[in-house]
Protein backbone atom coordinates (compact mmCIF):
# COMPACT_ATOMS: atom_id res chain seq x y z
CA UNK A 1 0.00 0.00 0.00
CA UNK A 2 1.42 3.36 -1.32
CA UNK A 3 0.79 6.45 0.79
CA UNK A 4 -2.40 8.09 0.48
CA UNK A 5 -2.25 12.14 -0.13
CA UNK A 6 -5.71 12.38 0.16
CA UNK A 7 -6.11 10.21 3.16
CA UNK A 8 -7.26 12.96 5.79
CA UNK A 9 -6.77 11.07 9.07
CA UNK A 10 -3.15 9.64 7.79
CA UNK A 11 -2.03 13.14 6.78
CA UNK A 12 -3.31 14.76 10.69
CA UNK A 13 -0.96 12.00 12.17
CA UNK A 14 1.84 13.24 10.03
CA UNK A 15 1.21 16.61 11.52
CA UNK A 16 1.78 15.63 14.71
CA UNK A 17 4.61 13.53 14.36
CA UNK A 18 6.43 16.12 11.84
CA UNK A 19 5.61 18.97 13.84
CA UNK A 20 4.78 18.86 17.31
CA UNK A 21 6.68 16.39 20.39
CA UNK A 22 3.22 15.07 21.23
CA UNK A 23 2.67 11.38 21.34
CA UNK A 24 0.41 9.24 19.28
CA UNK A 25 -1.95 6.37 19.15
CA UNK A 26 -2.21 5.58 15.96
CA UNK A 27 -5.07 3.08 15.12
CA UNK A 28 -7.53 1.76 12.49
CA UNK A 29 -9.92 -1.24 11.96
CA UNK A 30 -8.03 -3.91 9.76
CA UNK A 31 -6.64 -2.77 6.36
CA UNK A 32 -6.52 0.85 6.69
CA UNK A 33 -3.25 1.14 6.40
CA UNK A 34 -1.61 0.97 9.83
CA UNK A 35 1.58 -0.88 8.98
CA UNK A 36 2.16 1.10 6.05
CA UNK A 37 2.10 4.19 8.38
CA UNK A 38 4.21 2.92 10.43
CA UNK A 39 7.20 2.08 7.71
CA UNK A 40 6.61 5.52 5.95
CA UNK A 41 7.49 7.40 9.37
CA UNK A 42 10.07 4.66 10.11
CA UNK A 43 11.87 5.73 6.72
CA UNK A 44 11.13 8.98 5.95
CA UNK A 45 11.24 11.02 9.43
CA UNK A 46 14.14 13.61 10.61
CA UNK A 47 13.81 12.75 14.12
CA UNK A 48 16.32 10.28 15.80
CA UNK A 49 14.16 6.91 16.18
CA UNK A 50 13.67 3.39 16.90
CA UNK A 51 11.02 0.90 15.86
CA UNK A 52 10.14 -1.72 18.79
CA UNK A 53 7.57 -4.09 19.21
CA UNK A 54 6.35 -6.53 22.25
CA UNK A 55 7.26 -10.20 20.42
CA UNK A 56 10.69 -10.93 18.61
CA UNK A 57 8.47 -11.90 15.30
CA UNK A 58 6.67 -8.81 14.85
CA UNK A 59 9.87 -6.69 15.99
CA UNK A 60 11.51 -8.53 13.27
CA UNK A 61 8.80 -7.90 10.85
CA UNK A 62 8.74 -4.11 11.67
CA UNK A 63 12.52 -4.14 10.76
CA UNK A 64 13.28 -3.34 14.68
CA UNK A 65 14.16 -4.69 18.34
CA UNK A 66 11.98 -6.30 21.01
CA UNK A 67 11.12 -3.76 23.85
CA UNK A 68 12.43 -5.96 26.38
CA UNK A 69 15.89 -6.21 24.67
CA UNK A 70 15.76 -2.49 24.30
CA UNK A 71 14.96 -1.51 27.73
CA UNK A 72 16.47 -4.55 29.48
CA UNK A 73 12.55 -5.41 30.77
CA UNK A 74 11.96 -7.97 32.95
CA UNK A 75 9.92 -10.65 32.42
CA UNK A 76 7.87 -10.70 35.15
CA UNK A 77 5.28 -8.32 35.83
CA UNK A 78 6.44 -4.79 36.69
CA UNK A 79 5.21 -3.54 40.07
CA UNK A 80 4.93 0.11 40.40
CA UNK A 81 5.97 -0.84 44.27
CA UNK A 82 9.05 -2.85 43.42
CA UNK A 83 12.12 -1.21 45.23
CA UNK A 84 14.14 -2.80 43.05
CA UNK A 85 13.17 -0.70 40.00
CA UNK A 86 12.61 2.62 42.28
CA UNK A 87 14.77 5.94 41.54
CA UNK A 88 17.43 5.26 44.21
CA UNK A 89 18.32 1.29 42.36
CA UNK A 90 17.11 0.90 38.93
CA UNK A 91 20.41 2.20 37.99
CA UNK A 92 21.89 -0.57 39.74
CA UNK A 93 18.91 -3.06 38.77
CA UNK A 94 19.45 -2.68 35.14
CA UNK A 95 22.94 -1.79 34.77
CA UNK A 96 22.53 -0.09 31.72
CA UNK A 97 26.13 0.92 29.70
CA UNK A 98 27.02 4.36 29.32
CA UNK A 99 26.48 3.57 25.28
CA UNK A 100 22.93 2.90 26.14
CA UNK A 101 22.30 5.67 28.53
CA UNK A 102 23.34 8.20 25.56
CA UNK A 103 21.36 6.36 23.16
CA UNK A 104 18.51 6.94 25.24
CA UNK A 105 19.16 10.88 25.35
CA UNK A 106 19.58 11.03 22.21
CA UNK A 107 16.12 9.42 20.89
CA UNK A 108 13.11 11.85 19.50
CA UNK A 109 10.90 9.28 18.83
CA UNK A 110 10.20 5.70 19.99
CA UNK A 111 7.61 3.61 17.19
CA UNK A 112 5.92 0.71 19.11
CA UNK A 113 4.20 -1.68 16.87
CA UNK A 114 1.53 -3.61 18.00
CA UNK A 115 0.48 -1.62 21.04
CA UNK A 116 -2.32 -3.35 21.95
CA UNK A 117 -0.33 -6.24 23.04
CA UNK A 118 1.83 -4.27 25.54
CA UNK A 119 0.39 -4.64 29.15
CA UNK A 120 0.07 -1.10 31.02
CA UNK A 121 2.85 -1.78 33.51
CA UNK A 122 5.53 -2.49 30.94
CA UNK A 123 3.87 1.40 29.40
CA UNK A 124 4.67 3.29 33.33
CA UNK A 125 8.28 1.36 33.40
CA UNK A 126 9.42 2.69 30.35
CA UNK A 127 7.94 5.98 31.51
CA UNK A 128 9.86 5.85 34.43
CA UNK A 129 13.48 4.76 32.29
CA UNK A 130 13.07 7.55 30.22
CA UNK A 131 12.56 10.23 32.80
CA UNK A 132 15.13 9.02 34.91
CA UNK A 133 18.20 7.77 32.09
CA UNK A 134 16.96 10.81 30.62
CA UNK A 135 17.28 13.78 33.56
CA UNK A 136 14.08 15.05 33.09
CA UNK A 137 11.48 13.45 35.80
CA UNK A 138 8.74 16.23 35.46
CA UNK A 139 7.51 15.41 31.85
CA UNK A 140 6.54 12.13 31.05
CA UNK A 141 8.68 9.49 28.67
CA UNK A 142 11.26 12.37 30.16
CA UNK A 143 9.89 14.70 26.87
CA UNK A 144 10.45 11.76 24.10
CA UNK A 145 7.92 11.45 21.47
CA UNK A 146 5.68 7.62 21.03
CA UNK A 147 4.11 6.43 18.15
CA UNK A 148 1.97 3.88 19.06
CA UNK A 149 0.34 1.96 16.22
CA UNK A 150 -2.18 -0.68 16.54
CA UNK A 151 -5.91 -1.46 17.06
CA UNK A 152 -6.90 -2.37 20.35
CA UNK A 153 -10.38 -4.07 18.88
CA UNK A 154 -7.83 -7.14 17.75
CA UNK A 155 -5.19 -8.05 19.73
CA UNK A 156 -5.21 -7.98 23.59
CA UNK A 157 -2.16 -8.20 26.14
CA UNK A 158 -1.65 -11.70 26.93
CA UNK A 159 -2.01 -11.88 31.12
CA UNK A 160 -1.23 -15.12 33.00
CA UNK A 161 -3.50 -15.93 36.02
CA UNK A 162 -0.32 -14.97 38.28
CA UNK A 163 0.05 -11.73 36.27
CA UNK A 164 -3.40 -11.06 36.85
CA UNK A 165 -3.50 -11.47 40.36
CA UNK A 166 -0.20 -8.93 40.84
CA UNK A 167 -1.02 -6.39 38.35
CA UNK A 168 -5.12 -5.66 39.55
CA UNK A 169 -4.52 -3.59 42.45
CA UNK A 170 -2.62 -1.59 40.54
CA UNK A 171 -4.47 -0.97 37.41
CA UNK A 172 -8.27 -1.14 36.47
CA UNK A 173 -7.30 -2.93 33.23
CA UNK A 174 -4.43 -4.54 31.57
CA UNK A 175 -4.49 -2.68 28.03
CA UNK A 176 -1.77 -0.05 27.37
CA UNK A 177 -3.79 2.84 27.90
CA UNK A 178 -4.33 2.19 31.74
CA UNK A 179 -0.98 3.20 32.51
CA UNK A 180 -0.59 5.91 34.65
CA UNK A 181 1.34 7.96 33.00
CA UNK A 182 -1.16 8.79 31.21
CA UNK A 183 -2.69 10.17 33.92
CA UNK A 184 -0.52 12.89 33.35
CA UNK A 185 -0.74 13.61 29.25
CA UNK A 186 -3.03 13.97 27.07
CA UNK A 187 -2.31 11.07 24.85
CA UNK A 188 -3.38 12.01 20.96
CA UNK A 189 -5.73 8.88 19.01
CA UNK A 190 -6.00 8.67 15.37
CA UNK A 191 -8.27 6.30 13.53
CA UNK A 192 -7.60 5.59 10.00
CA UNK A 193 -10.91 5.44 8.60
CA UNK A 194 -10.63 4.49 5.27
CA UNK A 195 -10.56 0.76 4.35
CA UNK A 196 -7.88 -0.85 1.58
CA UNK A 197 -8.89 -4.37 1.81
CA UNK A 198 -12.59 -4.82 1.48
CA UNK A 199 -14.65 -2.73 -0.80
CA UNK A 200 -18.28 -4.51 -0.14
CA UNK A 201 -20.07 -1.89 1.98
CA UNK A 202 -22.29 -4.30 3.33
CA UNK A 203 -19.36 -6.39 4.68
CA UNK A 204 -17.51 -3.80 6.16
CA UNK A 205 -20.25 -2.82 7.93
CA UNK A 206 -20.58 -6.27 9.50
CA UNK A 207 -17.27 -5.85 10.14
CA UNK A 208 -17.73 -2.75 11.89
CA UNK A 209 -20.53 -4.23 13.90
CA UNK A 210 -18.16 -7.02 15.25
CA UNK A 211 -15.14 -4.88 15.97
CA UNK A 212 -17.41 -2.57 18.35
CA UNK A 213 -19.22 -5.38 19.46
CA UNK A 214 -22.70 -3.63 18.18
CA UNK A 215 -23.52 -7.19 15.96
CA UNK A 216 -27.00 -7.80 16.46
CA UNK A 217 -29.29 -10.80 15.11
CA UNK A 218 -28.76 -9.58 11.36
CA UNK A 219 -25.41 -9.49 10.93
CA UNK A 220 -24.13 -13.04 12.53
CA UNK A 221 -27.19 -14.43 10.36
CA UNK A 222 -25.52 -13.31 7.01
CA UNK A 223 -22.13 -14.43 8.10
CA UNK A 224 -23.49 -17.75 9.47
CA UNK A 225 -24.93 -18.00 6.16
CA UNK A 226 -20.98 -18.89 5.14
CA UNK A 227 -21.01 -21.95 7.51
CA UNK A 228 -20.28 -25.08 5.17
CA UNK A 229 -19.96 -22.86 2.21
CA UNK A 230 -17.87 -24.59 -0.59
CA UNK A 231 -14.93 -22.23 -1.77
CA UNK A 232 -13.55 -21.93 -5.08
CA UNK A 233 -10.71 -24.94 -5.73
CA UNK A 234 -10.15 -24.36 -9.63
CA UNK A 235 -7.15 -22.42 -10.73
CA UNK A 236 -5.01 -20.90 -8.81
CA UNK A 237 -7.45 -20.52 -5.64
CA UNK A 238 -6.33 -21.74 -2.13
CA UNK A 239 -8.09 -21.69 0.84
CA UNK A 240 -6.38 -20.96 4.15
CA UNK A 241 -7.92 -21.83 7.49
CA UNK A 242 -7.73 -20.16 10.43
CA UNK A 243 -8.11 -21.31 14.38
CA UNK A 244 -7.79 -19.85 17.26
CA UNK A 245 -6.09 -22.89 18.64
CA UNK A 246 -2.27 -24.05 17.79
CA UNK A 247 -3.16 -27.81 18.32
CA UNK A 248 -5.57 -27.60 15.89
CA UNK A 249 -3.73 -25.66 13.06
CA UNK A 250 -0.45 -28.15 13.68
CA UNK A 251 -2.90 -30.96 13.31
CA UNK A 252 -4.27 -29.90 10.00
CA UNK A 253 -0.93 -29.02 8.61
CA UNK A 254 0.54 -32.18 9.40
CA UNK A 255 -2.13 -34.37 8.20
CA UNK A 256 -2.21 -32.26 4.62
CA UNK A 257 1.43 -32.86 4.13
CA UNK A 258 1.12 -36.40 4.99
CA UNK A 259 -1.66 -36.75 2.19
CA UNK A 260 1.35 -35.55 -0.30
CA UNK A 261 3.15 -38.48 -1.70
CA UNK A 262 6.99 -39.08 -1.01
CA UNK A 263 9.04 -38.15 2.10
CA UNK A 264 9.02 -34.91 3.22
CA UNK A 265 12.64 -32.34 2.03
CA UNK A 266 13.93 -31.42 5.91
CA UNK A 267 15.53 -27.96 5.07
CA UNK A 268 17.22 -26.78 8.34
CA UNK A 269 17.64 -22.71 9.20
CA UNK A 270 21.23 -21.26 10.29
CA UNK A 271 21.65 -19.11 12.97
CA UNK A 272 25.21 -16.84 12.98
CA UNK A 273 25.69 -14.76 15.80
CA UNK A 274 22.99 -13.70 18.50
CA UNK A 275 19.31 -14.70 17.10
CA UNK A 276 16.92 -16.01 19.86
CA UNK A 277 15.29 -19.27 19.21
CA UNK A 278 11.26 -17.62 20.04
CA UNK A 279 11.75 -15.20 17.83
CA UNK A 280 12.27 -17.27 14.24
CA UNK A 281 9.96 -16.22 12.04
CA UNK A 282 10.08 -19.92 10.31
CA UNK A 283 10.78 -23.25 11.85
CA UNK A 284 14.58 -24.05 12.18
CA UNK A 285 13.42 -27.49 10.51
CA UNK A 286 10.89 -26.61 7.81
CA UNK A 287 9.34 -30.21 6.38
CA UNK A 288 8.03 -29.56 2.98
CA UNK A 289 6.70 -31.52 -0.06
CA UNK A 290 5.72 -30.68 -3.75
CA UNK A 291 2.25 -30.07 -3.53
CA UNK A 292 2.40 -28.46 -0.23
CA UNK A 293 0.39 -25.15 0.22
CA UNK A 294 2.98 -22.45 2.07
CA UNK A 295 2.47 -18.66 3.14
CA UNK A 296 5.77 -16.50 2.65
CA UNK A 297 6.23 -14.55 5.90
CA UNK A 298 8.35 -12.09 4.45
CA UNK A 299 8.30 -9.63 1.58
CA UNK A 300 10.67 -10.25 -1.52
CA UNK A 301 12.74 -7.23 -2.24
CA UNK A 302 11.99 -8.05 -6.00
CA UNK A 303 8.13 -7.73 -4.99
CA UNK A 304 7.33 -10.69 -6.32
CA UNK A 305 5.24 -11.73 -3.34
CA UNK A 306 4.55 -10.09 0.54
CA UNK A 307 4.41 -11.27 3.76
CA UNK A 308 1.16 -13.13 3.87
CA UNK A 309 1.16 -14.29 -0.25
CA UNK A 310 0.05 -17.86 -0.47
CA UNK A 311 0.91 -20.29 -3.20
CA UNK A 312 1.91 -24.18 -3.85
CA UNK A 313 5.27 -25.93 -3.93
CA UNK A 314 5.76 -27.27 -7.80
CA UNK A 315 9.00 -28.55 -7.31
CA UNK A 316 12.04 -28.46 -4.78
CA UNK A 317 15.57 -28.60 -5.54
CA UNK A 318 17.92 -29.19 -2.98
CA UNK A 319 21.41 -29.38 -4.95
CA UNK A 320 20.55 -25.90 -6.31
CA UNK A 321 18.78 -25.02 -2.73
CA UNK A 322 15.99 -23.78 -4.78
CA UNK A 323 12.36 -23.88 -4.21
CA UNK A 324 9.83 -23.37 -6.83
CA UNK A 325 6.68 -21.92 -5.96
CA UNK A 326 3.37 -21.43 -7.63
CA UNK A 327 1.30 -18.47 -6.03
CA UNK A 328 -2.29 -17.48 -6.36
CA UNK A 329 -2.30 -15.18 -9.31
CA UNK A 330 -0.82 -18.17 -11.39
CA UNK A 331 2.86 -17.34 -11.43
CA UNK A 332 5.72 -19.20 -10.29
CA UNK A 333 9.14 -18.51 -8.98
CA UNK A 334 12.28 -19.57 -7.63
CA UNK A 335 12.57 -19.08 -4.16
CA UNK A 336 15.83 -19.07 -2.39
CA UNK A 337 16.91 -19.20 1.75
CA UNK A 338 16.65 -15.48 3.06
CA UNK A 339 17.79 -13.20 5.80
CA UNK A 340 16.25 -12.01 8.78
CA UNK A 341 18.90 -10.00 10.93
CA UNK A 342 18.49 -9.41 14.81
CA UNK A 343 19.95 -5.73 15.54
CA UNK A 344 20.75 -3.47 18.59
CA UNK A 345 20.26 0.18 18.16
CA UNK A 346 23.25 2.46 18.85
CA UNK A 347 24.22 5.65 19.25
CA UNK A 348 27.07 7.27 16.63
CA UNK A 349 28.48 9.79 18.29
CA UNK A 350 30.77 11.31 15.05
CA UNK A 351 27.59 11.40 13.07
CA UNK A 352 25.06 12.32 15.84
CA UNK A 353 22.60 9.76 14.71
CA UNK A 354 21.30 6.26 15.87
CA UNK A 355 22.53 3.04 14.00
CA UNK A 356 21.35 -0.69 13.62
CA UNK A 357 23.86 -3.01 14.80
CA UNK A 358 23.43 -6.62 13.50
CA UNK A 359 23.79 -8.97 16.76
CA UNK A 360 22.47 -12.05 14.50
CA UNK A 361 21.47 -13.52 11.34
CA UNK A 362 18.82 -16.27 10.53
CA UNK A 363 18.75 -17.73 7.03
CA UNK A 364 16.07 -19.89 6.07
CA UNK A 365 13.28 -20.36 3.05
CA UNK A 366 10.77 -17.25 3.66
CA UNK A 367 7.88 -19.63 3.85
CA UNK A 368 6.10 -22.19 6.24
CA UNK A 369 3.46 -24.81 5.69
CA UNK A 370 -0.40 -22.53 5.41
CA UNK A 371 -3.66 -24.80 5.00
CA UNK A 372 -3.93 -23.35 8.55
CA UNK A 373 -2.27 -20.32 10.48
CA UNK A 374 -3.76 -19.87 14.25
CA UNK A 375 -5.72 -16.17 13.86
CA UNK A 376 -2.61 -14.95 15.97
CA UNK A 377 -0.62 -15.70 13.66
CA UNK A 378 -2.94 -14.24 10.69
CA UNK A 379 -2.89 -10.53 12.05
CA UNK A 380 -2.10 -7.81 9.20
CA UNK A 381 -2.39 -10.25 6.85
CA UNK A 382 -4.89 -10.39 3.58
CA UNK A 383 -6.57 -13.53 2.07
CA UNK A 384 -8.79 -14.03 -0.93
CA UNK A 385 -10.44 -17.17 1.13
CA UNK A 386 -10.50 -18.32 4.66
CA UNK A 387 -11.98 -21.28 6.81
CA UNK A 388 -12.58 -19.78 9.94
CA UNK A 389 -12.94 -22.68 12.57
CA UNK A 390 -13.01 -21.58 16.23
CA UNK A 391 -13.17 -25.25 17.69
CA UNK A 392 -13.08 -24.64 21.46
CA UNK A 393 -14.60 -21.34 20.94
CA UNK A 394 -13.19 -17.57 21.32
CA UNK A 395 -10.77 -16.95 24.12
CA UNK A 396 -9.56 -13.87 23.75
CA UNK A 397 -11.36 -9.90 22.90
CA UNK A 398 -11.72 -9.53 18.75
CA UNK A 399 -10.14 -12.80 18.06
CA UNK A 400 -13.52 -13.46 15.63
CA UNK A 401 -13.16 -9.65 14.60
CA UNK A 402 -9.42 -10.38 13.45
CA UNK A 403 -10.34 -13.75 12.01
CA UNK A 404 -13.44 -12.10 9.56
CA UNK A 405 -11.19 -9.40 8.43
CA UNK A 406 -8.84 -10.85 7.07
CA UNK A 407 -10.44 -11.70 3.79
CA UNK A 408 -11.14 -9.59 1.40
CA UNK A 409 -14.83 -10.39 0.97
CA UNK A 410 -18.09 -11.92 2.46
CA UNK A 411 -17.67 -14.79 -0.49
CA UNK A 412 -14.50 -15.59 0.09
CA UNK A 413 -15.47 -17.12 4.23
CA UNK A 414 -16.22 -20.63 5.02
CA UNK A 415 -17.22 -20.85 8.88
CA UNK A 416 -16.90 -24.69 10.04
CA UNK A 417 -19.41 -24.09 12.55
CA UNK A 418 -21.87 -21.28 13.73
CA UNK A 419 -20.64 -18.09 15.29
CA UNK A 420 -22.14 -17.55 18.33
CA UNK A 421 -23.00 -14.01 20.33
CA UNK A 422 -21.01 -15.21 23.12
CA UNK A 423 -17.88 -15.50 20.66
CA UNK A 424 -18.19 -11.84 19.45
CA UNK A 425 -16.93 -10.06 22.49
CA UNK A 426 -15.53 -6.48 23.34
CA UNK A 427 -14.22 -5.47 26.42
CA UNK A 428 -16.27 -2.83 28.15
CA UNK A 429 -12.93 -0.59 28.73
CA UNK A 430 -11.16 -0.74 25.10
CA UNK A 431 -15.20 0.58 24.08
CA UNK A 432 -14.62 3.70 26.73
CA UNK A 433 -11.50 4.65 25.41
CA UNK A 434 -12.17 4.50 21.76
CA UNK A 435 -14.66 7.29 22.08
CA UNK A 436 -11.92 9.75 22.17
CA UNK A 437 -10.83 8.73 18.67
CA UNK A 438 -10.03 11.64 16.56
CA UNK A 439 -11.48 14.30 18.74
CA UNK A 440 -10.29 17.45 16.86
CA UNK A 441 -10.24 19.36 19.91
CA UNK A 442 -7.50 17.58 21.40
CA UNK A 443 -5.61 17.91 17.28
CA UNK A 444 -6.06 21.57 17.42
CA UNK A 445 -4.82 22.54 21.02
CA UNK A 446 -1.81 19.83 20.15
CA UNK A 447 -0.76 21.70 17.28
CA UNK A 448 -1.29 25.50 18.67
CA UNK A 449 1.02 24.10 21.69
CA UNK A 450 3.33 22.94 18.86
CA UNK A 451 3.53 26.56 17.42
CA UNK A 452 3.99 27.70 21.10
CA UNK A 453 6.67 25.09 21.28
CA UNK A 454 8.76 26.08 18.10
CA UNK A 455 7.96 29.76 19.33
CA UNK A 456 9.14 29.49 22.61
CA UNK A 457 12.62 27.60 21.16
CA UNK A 458 12.69 30.23 18.78
CA UNK A 459 12.57 33.08 21.52
CA UNK A 460 15.91 30.57 23.71
CA UNK A 461 17.81 30.95 20.30
CA UNK A 462 17.27 34.55 20.25
CA UNK A 463 17.93 35.27 23.25
CA UNK A 464 21.86 32.79 22.96
CA UNK A 465 22.40 34.86 19.74
CA UNK A 466 22.60 38.13 21.39
CA UNK A 467 19.29 38.64 19.59
CA UNK A 468 17.08 40.64 21.98
CA UNK A 469 14.73 42.27 19.41
CA UNK A 470 14.27 38.70 17.68
CA UNK A 471 13.94 37.14 21.53
CA UNK A 472 11.24 39.81 22.51
CA UNK A 473 8.69 39.18 19.28
CA UNK A 474 8.84 35.51 19.52
CA UNK A 475 8.86 35.56 23.24
CA UNK A 476 5.34 37.41 23.22
CA UNK A 477 4.56 35.10 20.39
CA UNK A 478 4.85 32.34 21.91
CA UNK A 479 2.79 33.92 25.56
CA UNK A 480 0.38 34.66 22.85
CA UNK A 481 0.12 31.04 21.68
CA UNK A 482 0.70 29.49 25.30
CA UNK A 483 0.86 31.63 28.35
CA UNK A 484 3.51 29.07 30.15
CA UNK A 485 5.49 31.67 32.02
CA UNK A 486 3.76 31.44 35.45
CA UNK A 487 4.77 27.59 35.46
CA UNK A 488 7.67 26.52 37.31
CA UNK A 489 9.67 24.94 34.41
CA UNK A 490 9.37 28.35 32.32
CA UNK A 491 9.97 30.63 35.78
CA UNK A 492 13.03 28.09 35.95
CA UNK A 493 14.22 29.16 32.43
CA UNK A 494 13.51 32.98 32.44
CA UNK A 495 15.49 33.33 35.89
CA UNK A 496 18.18 30.95 34.24
CA UNK A 497 18.31 33.26 31.39
CA UNK A 498 18.16 36.96 33.51
CA UNK A 499 21.02 35.26 35.36
CA UNK A 500 23.36 35.03 32.39
CA UNK A 501 22.80 39.14 31.68
CA UNK A 502 23.59 39.26 35.32
CA UNK A 503 26.44 37.03 35.39
CA UNK A 504 27.70 39.09 32.16
CA UNK A 505 27.27 42.49 33.61
CA UNK A 506 29.50 41.52 36.48
CA UNK A 507 31.77 40.58 34.28
CA UNK A 508 31.95 43.42 32.46
CA UNK A 509 32.28 45.64 35.39
CA UNK A 510 35.42 43.36 36.24
CA UNK A 511 36.59 43.70 32.85
CA UNK A 512 36.08 47.64 32.52
CA UNK A 513 38.45 47.92 35.74
CA UNK A 514 40.72 46.18 34.58
CA UNK A 515 40.89 47.89 31.34
CA UNK A 516 41.34 51.22 33.57
CA UNK A 517 44.10 49.59 35.08
CA UNK A 518 45.77 49.11 32.08
CA UNK A 519 45.29 52.09 30.80
CA UNK A 520 46.42 54.02 33.61
CA UNK A 521 49.75 51.50 33.64
CA UNK A 522 50.01 52.11 29.87
CA UNK A 523 49.88 56.26 30.61
CA UNK A 524 52.83 56.20 32.77
CA UNK A 525 54.78 54.04 30.61
CA UNK A 526 53.92 56.61 27.84
CA UNK A 527 54.93 59.58 29.92
CA UNK A 528 58.71 57.44 30.64
CA UNK A 529 59.06 56.87 26.87
CA UNK A 530 58.12 61.22 26.37
CA UNK A 531 60.74 61.73 29.14
CA UNK A 532 63.55 59.45 27.57
CA UNK A 533 63.13 61.20 24.27
CA UNK A 534 63.59 64.20 25.59
CA UNK A 535 66.80 63.62 26.63
CA UNK A 536 67.42 62.47 23.15
CA UNK A 537 66.69 65.55 22.29
CA UNK A 538 68.84 67.63 24.28
CA UNK A 539 71.71 65.29 23.24
CA UNK A 540 70.82 66.11 19.25
CA UNK A 541 69.27 62.32 18.68
CA UNK A 542 66.88 63.22 16.89
CA UNK A 543 66.30 59.19 15.18
CA UNK A 544 66.11 58.05 18.92
CA UNK A 545 63.84 60.77 20.01
CA UNK A 546 61.06 60.28 17.66
CA UNK A 547 61.25 56.63 18.03
CA UNK A 548 60.80 57.08 21.78
CA UNK A 549 57.78 59.12 21.17
CA UNK A 550 56.32 56.84 18.76
CA UNK A 551 56.32 53.93 21.45
CA UNK A 552 54.80 56.40 23.83
CA UNK A 553 51.49 56.63 21.19
CA UNK A 554 51.77 53.29 20.73
CA UNK A 555 51.43 53.01 24.21
CA UNK A 556 49.01 55.59 25.02
CA UNK A 557 47.41 56.85 21.73
CA UNK A 558 46.31 59.92 23.97
CA UNK A 559 50.01 61.03 24.51
CA UNK A 560 50.06 64.90 23.33
CA UNK A 561 53.18 66.32 23.99
CA UNK A 562 54.93 62.77 22.52
CA UNK A 563 52.45 63.91 19.11
CA UNK A 564 53.50 67.57 19.83
CA UNK A 565 56.95 67.15 19.65
CA UNK A 566 56.69 64.49 16.80
CA UNK A 567 55.60 67.40 14.48
CA UNK A 568 57.77 69.59 15.75
CA UNK A 569 61.06 67.29 14.92
CA UNK A 570 59.42 66.57 11.24
CA UNK A 571 59.42 70.57 10.71
CA UNK A 572 63.17 70.81 11.28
Amino acid sequence: MELDLNNREWQSALRIINTTRRSLFLTGKAGTGKSTFLRYVAQNTQKKHVVLAPTGIAAINAGGSTLHSFFRLPFHPLIPTDNRYNTRNIRKTLKYSSDHCKLLREIDLIIIDEISMVRADIIDFIDKVLRIYCRNMREPFGGKQLLLVGDIYQLEPVVTEDDRRLLQPFYESFYFFSAKVFREMQLISIELKKVYRQTDRTFIDILDHIRNNTAGERELRILNGQVGRKLQSDGNALTITLASRRDTVDYINEQQLSKLEGAATVFHGEVSGEFPITSLPTPIELHLKPGAQIIFIKNDKDKRWVNGTLGVIDAIDETQGIISVITEDGNEHDVERDVWENIRYTFNEKEQKIEEQQLGVYRQFPMRLAWAITVHKSQGLTFRQVSIDFTGGVFAGGQAYVALSRCTSLEGISLTEPLKPKDVFVRPEVVRFARQYNNNSIFAKALSESKADIEYREAVRAFDDHDFDGFITNFFKAIHSRYDIEKPAAKRLIRRKLSIITSLMAENGSLRDELLRKEEQMKKLAVEYTMLGKECENEHMTDAAIANYRKALELYPDAYEARRRIKALSKQ
